[in-house]
């Protein structure tokens, strides 16, 4: 049976409305987003904390946490996690939305660090998000994979780019083209149905698009049983990603869609 884990569509969501979801919908899975532990470390260790409008995932203060955090800083959020009988199954790891030399070094070194601390945490699956549709993005987030490649053949970990609509990734070309121009295996696919379904994409063509390569599906309410049988054909084994911001008689609904796939 595939794995169903909870997450957030926002990144500064509070960690709590996560964890009290996954429960609410019998999940024992959840993918969480480093903004969302780095945040709950820096508000303290209780989990009921409230977004911060001016919090932002580039804020001076966010690098400056993530630079500090390869282990101990985080490795509290991740007891309670697993006190509450959760596992984790994943992170999204900020984005490389760089469009600059500067920015790009500095976004690198803070995924590294991210991919270090999920390795040393036990959670084997990193998600990278591009930034805008623009060619000087494309060109940093094609060298920043390869880049990157190296770090996951020394960890062991798994890595993969998420889809999003206005991102340098949103078509199907484009990820074509990243694969190819990356030129490593390691890297795979998030694939985000409702992401591709706003950029005029049909999910079912993406899954049938990059065989051997998705490890992740996010999903949406349209074509989804037809694009989990497509995906399972060809092997797929990867979590099946529920939002939080979808609501519980979704995912309930979702868990038996899974089950019969």
């Amino acid at each position: 049976m595939l794995t169903v884990a909870a997450y957030s569509k926002d990144p500064l969501a509070p960690l709590d409305r996560l964890l009290r979801f996954a429960k609410d919908v019998g999940l024992s899975h959840v993918q969480l987003a480093w903004e969302q532990i780095v945040r709950t470390r820096s508000t303290g260790m209780g989990f009921r904390n409230q977004r911060a409008a001016d919090f932002g995932p580039r804020d001076p203060s966010m690098s400056d946490l993530a630079a500090d955090s390869r282990v101990a800083g985080v490795k509290v959020v991740f007891k309670r996690l697993r006190r509450e009988g959760l596992e984790p199954v994943g992170l999204d790891a900020t984005a490389l939305d760089c469009m600059d030399e500067e920015t790009f070094a500095k976004q690198i070194e803070d995924i590294d660090v991210q991919m270090q601390t999920a390795e040393r945490l036990g959670v084997g699956h990193v998600t990278i998000a591009a930034g805008p549709r623009d060619p000087s993005n494309f060109d940093h987030v094609v060298d920043g994979f390869r880049r990157l490649a190296v770090s996951v053949s020394r960890l062991g970990v798994g890595m993969s780019i998420r889809n999003l609509c206005d991102s340098s990734v949103e078509q199907l070309d484009d990820l074509h083209r990243l694969f190819r121009e990356v030129g490593v295996e390691s890297l795979t696919l998030d694939l985000d149905m409702a992401e591709f379904q706003t950029a005029a994409v049909n999910p079912h063509d993406a899954a049938v698009s990059f065989p051997g390569r998705i490890a992740r599906v996010r999903t949406c309410d349209v074509n989804l049983e037809a694009t989990l049988a497509a995906l399972r054909r060809d092997g797929f084994t990867g979590a099946v990603l529920a939002a939080v911001e979808d609501g519980v008689p979704w995912s309930h609904k979702l868990i038996a869609i899974v089950r019969r796939s």
